[in-house]
């Protein structure tokens, strides 16, 4: 169910280009270069926010994951080694 807390008005524009309010992009803290979801849903568009992870972010995960699966450091060096002298 989506309940409407808030609502504003924009226009599309020819290029099918819409702003969003500045009051929106300040409570929900949107800043140029960010990336939104566009999300159809019955009959709306819903837009969301995407926090994107950083490098660090996914090397630290990438790091939880292989110490979850055993995979060390170096059994994934041998493993692109091997497959650089195979190409």
């Amino acid at each position: 169910m989506f309940v409407v807390t808030d609502v504003e008005v924009t226009k599309v524009t020819r290029k099918y280009q819409i702003t969003v309010p500045k009051r929106m992009r300040d409570e929900l803290d949107i800043e140029e270069g960010d990336f939104l979801a566009v999300i159809s849903n019955g009959g709306e568009i819903v837009l969301k926010k995407i926090v994107m992870p950083t490098w660090d972010d996914v090397f630290e995960e990438g790091e939880r994951s292989g110490k979850r699966k055993k995979i060390t450091r170096e059994k994934v060096l041998q493993a692109v080694e091997e497959e650089r002298r195979a190409s």
